[in-house]
């Protein structure tokens, strides 16, 4: 053990000499270097300490023991590692070896030969017993969580402004994540009474109207995260208003707000990249949405396109059926009309009278004179009967020859005049037809094609 009088009583300072001698840095920090190594009551005492910083590095351990704020380096060389009980950060241990200086560093550190577990360390004993706390009241459960919202607009980040771990997570956010609008609440998460703050701040985030809250920070030693751990910063995790995501530390921390966080990411960088993702991943979505919509149009296209086809061959089948069926009775009704004017009409009277008369003759020649001269007498009375007959018939048709003539289209282009129309329909009033519009005027002999320019409208 330490002999009391060695850190009670002040060293033994010779007088200075008039000149005082002047040495390299390298001397002087070998001749302490020796001064350590040399110290034969440093040489049998044994250290007692929290264990904190724990690394590995090429086989070999790296470790800092604490005792309230005073801290020794200590290394592990890597043969003596497997001869050693393992250990973690938070452990109560007690070290045994060689005390020295790394003068690179200029620092003096326990080149760890030997340790002796003592039990879990304060700090830890803390983390256990809050944990078994939370467990018991489900805190931890994933039925309580809730989910991170699928498009967050508005982000809330509690942590110390200009942490390296920090600035990383917003140098990712401001690169890969533009849509996202990042709220900073700046906080204290170190040292005595860090959890009041960061709890204070998460109350305050909540109160920003964001979509989501974030409590980050960089690595750190165990003690420096271990307000992470502490209730306050649970509780305030656990009543916030909306989903929290917590990334503190380095890869492989666990604390207490990581399992009682909605989401926990290892470290702020990962966090980042997680929201950075959802705009990526939306996009993806947008992106396959855009393709089978386009995929559905086209393929409601091509069977709109052949259903037009198939329905625009029935209807030219449908038409061509029905002009020629038109045709057909437009033709029997020609006939009929034919058959009822007055000219066949006048001549089937006249090839009755005809006949007759032809009977007549050839019956005369059968009977006595005196009915010959009777039958005679009935062929003048049947030809002036024709005559008379048929003269009124000769007029109206003549009349209806001349109103014929004057209804006839023909006849009329015949004298200068032209039929006009637009689309196959006859143009009667130049209001129907308006400017730039294409007309057909169809002539005696051939058609012409024109462009109308102006109208002049009756008044």
């Amino acid at each position: 053990m330490f002999q009391d009088s060695l850190f009670s009583q002040p060293p033994q300072i010779s007088p200075a000499p008039a000149v005082e001698p002047v040495q390299g840095v390298t001397k002087v920090v070998d001749y302490i270097r020796r001064i350590i190594e040399g110290n034969k009551t440093l040489a049998g005492i044994r250290v007692r300490g929290e264990v904190s910083e724990l690394r590995e590095r090429n086989g070999r351990l790296y470790f800092s023991l604490k005792e309230n704020a005073d801290i020794l380096r200590c290394m592990v060389w890597a043969n003596y590692v497997a001869k050693l009980p393992p250990f973690k950060n938070g452990d109560a241990i007690i070290c045994g070896g060689t005390y020295t200086a790394y003068t690179p560093g200029s620092f003096y550190e326990l080149i760890v030969s030997s340790v002796e577990l003592t039990g879990i360390g304060a700090l830890y004993a803390q983390f256990e017993a809050l944990k078994e706390k939370f467990r018991k009241e489900g805190l931890f459960e994933d039925s309580r969580k809730r989910a991170i919202p699928a498009f967050p607009r508005r982000v809330a980040v509690v942590s110390a402004q200009g942490g390296k771990g920090v600035e990383d997570f917003f140098t990712i956010l401001r690169r890969d994540a533009p849509f996202l609008a990042v709220i900073p609440v700046d906080t204290r998460v170190q040292g005595d009474g860090a959890e009041i703050d960061i709890a204070e701040a998460i109350d305050k985030a909540g109160k920003q109207d964001p979509d989501l809250i974030v409590v980050t920070r960089g690595g750190g030693s165990y003690e420096d995260l271990f307000p992470f751990n502490r209730e306050p910063v649970v509780r305030a995790i656990v009543r916030a208003r909306v989903p929290v995501i917590s990334a503190v530390g380095h890869t492989g921390d666990v604390h207490l707000s990581d399992l009682v966080a909605d989401k926990a990411f290892e470290t702020p960088s990962n966090a980042a990249h997680f929201l950075a993702d959802i705009g990526k991943r939306f996009r993806r979505r947008i992106d396959e949405a855009q393709a089978r919509m386009l995929h559905a149009a086209r393929a409601v296209l091509t069977a709109r396109a052949q259903a037009f086809d198939f329905a625009g061959s029935k209807l030219s089948i449908a038409a061509r059926e029905a002009i020629r069926e038109r045709e057909r009775r437009l033709n029997a009704l020609e006939r009929r009309l034919n058959a009822q004017t007055p000219q066949n009409r006048l001549l089937l009277r006249a090839q009755r009278i005809t006949a007759l008369v032809s009977r007549l003759d050839a019956a005369s020649r059968y009977y006595p004179a005196p009915r010959r001269d009777l039958i005679g007498r009935f062929a003048e009375r049947l030809n002036r009967l024709r005559g008379t007959a048929l003269k009124p018939y000769g007029d109206i048709l003549a009349r209806y020859d001349a109103k014929l003539d004057g209804l006839n289209p023909h006849a009329l282009l015949a004298r200068g005049y032209a039929i006009v129309t637009v689309d196959g329909r006859a143009v009667r009033n130049a209001a129907d037809v308006p400017d730039g519009a294409l007309i057909e005027a169809q002539l005696e002999h051939g058609k012409l094609h024109a462009r109308v320019e102006r109208r002049e409208l009756d008044a």
